[in-house]
């Protein structure tokens, strides 16, 4: 199988292939990652899976770059050929085209005009498509046209031997001294625009105003003048030693960040359906996060989270007022959010359901 990527950035979409990839060679599937040579895929792959084989393109443009990504392919005559990105699925459309069974994901929300040349390799391009929410498929039918029946749904699954409530979150709070009687909301993202950093900076004002002991731990990296323009609205924010909000970067120890908040909070403007928000559950904790794009699938409010209108700092500071307040609210949304991981988040029954969708793909197109 080949796993492509032409996108140069490193976010969900690049961890849930490289998680895939991981997954697909444990289980004797024979495995290559194709990228950028510059790209953040390329440049983690041998730190965090240095086993796994993978091609590096010099350029996603141009006929040369077309080239080496056709010479790859031969080369390595896989059975199924997954895309992930744009320039990566135009591209396939030629294999497509040439008999080669080819899958493509989509990750993200679909923009509202679509022109016929990026609606091409949705449509025409591919046996079958992969989409990461119930919502993408929808919108793959109603703004690219492609038929339902052509779209099959694999949501984001959780490691539960990695996740679970028993991993300790002590040595998080001691590294960062964070009171034991804190109560801590954590947001776990990229620092982009549309992941809502400053929303959270402006409710965590506005609850610690009530709720002192309150802390807020910003986990993620970014490009550098968006951490710089975040840390100056904390520093803006709260100008007193010591301060509520801290920000710990890009963290490998995700299961003990996770164990070691309160809360998750999840204030996107957009989003498709977030990997953390499973990776919460399956250790018990709660959620609070935007009412946008795939969350409501998995988030329900007022049984395992707690859903607020995007973009909106009172009703986010008011959600995590009232989880604040109740730690036994707490306990019954994290208990039914775990109840949920482990019946319907699994990492390995989404890997099932990721296989089946080649199958068809290769019965379709064989």
């Amino acid at each position: 199988m080949l796993l492509i990527d032409s996108s140069p950035n490193w976010g969900g979409q690049q961890y849930r292939l490289l998680r895939e990839a991981l997954w697909l060679d444990a289980h004797g599937h024979k495995i290559l990652v194709l990228c950028g040579r510059r790209s953040e895929l390329a440049a983690r792959i041998p730190k965090l899976a240095p086993h796994l084989p993978v091609k590096k393109i010099r350029s996603w443009g141009g006929p040369f770059g077309l080239m080496e990504f056709l010479w790859n392919v031969w080369r390595w005559k896989p059975d199924v050929v997954h895309t992930h990105s744009g320039q990566d699925a135009f591209w396939a459309c030629l294999l497509h085209f040439a008999g080669w069974t080819v899958v493509h994901s989509r990750h993200m929300t679909m923009p509202s005009q679509m022109s016929a040349r990026r609606k091409f390799p949705f449509r025409s391009g591919c046996a079958r498509l992969i989409a990461s929410a119930d919502f993408i498929k929808k919108d793959l039918s109603v703004l690219a046209g492609v038929p339902e029946t052509r779209v099959d749904v694999v949501g984001e699954g959780v490691d539960l031997k990695e996740f679970h409530p028993g991993v300790n979150g002590r040595g998080f709070r001691a590294e960062f001294s964070i009171p034991e009687e804190a109560t801590v909301f954590g947001l776990v993202a990229m620092i982009r625009g549309e992941k809502g950093h400053g929303r959270f900076i402006n409710a965590a004002a506005e609850v610690l105003d009530r709720f002192p002991n309150a802390r807020f731990v910003i986990a993620g990296d970014g490009h550098g003048p968006r951490v710089e323009k975040l840390r100056r609205k904390i520093l803006k924010k709260f100008p007193h030693e010591p301060r509520p909000v801290i920000l710990v970067g890009y963290r490998e120890d995700v299961p003990e960040l996770m164990a070691a908040l309160d809360v998750l909070v999840v204030p996107s403007l957009e989003e498709a359906q977030t990997l953390v928000i499973p990776q919460a559950f399956a250790t018990g904790k709660p959620v609070i996060a935007s009412r946008v794009g795939g969350i409501p699938e998995i988030v329900k409010h007022g049984e395992n989270g707690l859903l607020v209108r995007a973009g909106d700092d009172r009703d986010l500071a008011a959600a995590m007022g009232q989880l604040a307040e109740s730690p036994d609210l707490r306990r019954r949304l994290g208990a039914a959010g775990l109840e949920l991981a482990r019946r319907d988040l699994v990492f390995d029954d989404k890997m099932g359901l990721l296989l089946a969708s080649y199958r068809r793909a290769t019965d379709a197109w064989g």
